[in-house]
């Protein structure tokens, strides 16, 4: 999984080391360039000199790929910003943010950040509780990053289990490719039903793909 941590203190340094830990790939970004520069001889190519409130800087870290973006800033405003541009512009399915002050928690909860806590445990927990509920990843990404093949797992719970494609009111710029059924590859058709066990291969624009995901297995949240 890609995730993009955005702030170099503390709480992201030991954030960034725990996912590498376990075998993510992440971008942590910081626009202080002291910070950076001691980080890179931990931490090498995962570390990014870059504005992490800005199209630019997150477009740098290539946020358009990433599953999650985490801002743990000290500053509540930036952090909002972050997320907001994360979720908003690069559609990135999932966004966790820090919080400074408990004052804020219901501005950002209002404006669709999902997840707010502090401290580095609860942000990592908070990280492992959505991988462990989502069922899905990309597999590859062409047209300059503006189209994606996304392997989706469907389960009992998901919202499409036992519906037919024709009725999940898909994007436009969406198609199912193929249904695994087990051993089965089955080239769907309008009638053909989603069931629990089966994986879809689907082709989305980056724009749509969070909404795809959403058809087929909820917000996640």
């Amino acid at each position: 999984m890609y995730i993009v941590v955005v702030g170099a203190g503390k709480l992201g340094y030991y954030l960034t080391k725990d996912l590498l830990s376990k075998g993510h790939e992440v971008t942590l970004v910081d626009w202080n360039h002291s910070r950076v520069r001691l980080l890179e001889a931990e931490l090498g190519e995962a570390v990014l000199y870059a504005s992490g409130s800005s199209i630019d800087g997150l477009e740098k870290a290539g946020c358009g790929r990433a599953e999650v973006i985490v801002a743990v800033t000290g500053d509540d405003e930036d952090n909002l910003v972050i997320c907001q541009l994360g979720k908003k512009y690069f559609k990135v399915p999932k966004a966790i943010s820090r919080i400074n002050n408990p004052k804020n928690e219901n501005v950002f909860k209002e404006l669709g950040v999902g997840t707010t806590i502090s401290g580095t445990l609860s942000i990592a927990e908070a990280i492992e509780s959505y991988l462990l509920k989502k069922r899905f990843k990309t597999l590859l990404s062409f047209n300059q990053n503006e189209t994606e093949l996304i392997e989706i797992d469907i389960t009992t719970d998901s919202p499409s289990n036992q519906k037919d494609i024709y009725t999940l009111n898909l994007p436009k710029n969406s198609i199912i490719a193929l249904v695994l059924k087990g051993k089965d590859v089955v080239f769907p058709r309008g009638d053909t039903k989603i069931e629990a066990g089966d994986m879809i291969l689907a082709i989305a624009s980056s724009i749509d793909k969070e909404r795809v995901i959403e058809i087929f297995q909820g917000t996640g949240e």
